[in-house]
């Protein structure tokens, strides 16, 4: 079911998501007409774009964020998180 109205930041998350969805496609109709001898070389060159993106740095930047947790903490946020969320649904 369609949303009458949307907020801003809605509107462009979807412009974002149907650009990149677009641009998506463009390339694989490109890439389908290159011919077979340079494949080789166009997988070298998305391996370079791929070691490059700062998406893969940002994500991994997380790696051991939860290392130095008190435990009661950690148990409370992952054990005992559905009934933290009831009870927080309670309280509103």
């Amino acid at each position: 079911m369609r949303k009458e109205f949307y907020t801003f930041e809605e509107l462009l998350i979807t412009d974002e998501m149907t650009t990149d969805t677009q641009i998506r496609n463009q390339l694989i109709r490109r890439i389908q007409k290159i011919p077979s001898n340079k494949l080789k070389e166009l997988n070298e060159l998305v391996a370079k774009l791929e070691l490059s993106s700062p998406k893969k740095d940002k994500n991994l930047s997380f790696a051991g964020a939860w290392a130095n947790l008190d435990s009661e903490l950690f148990h409370n946020l992952t054990e005992k998180l559905i009934d933290n969320r009831q009870r927080s649904k309670i309280i509103y």
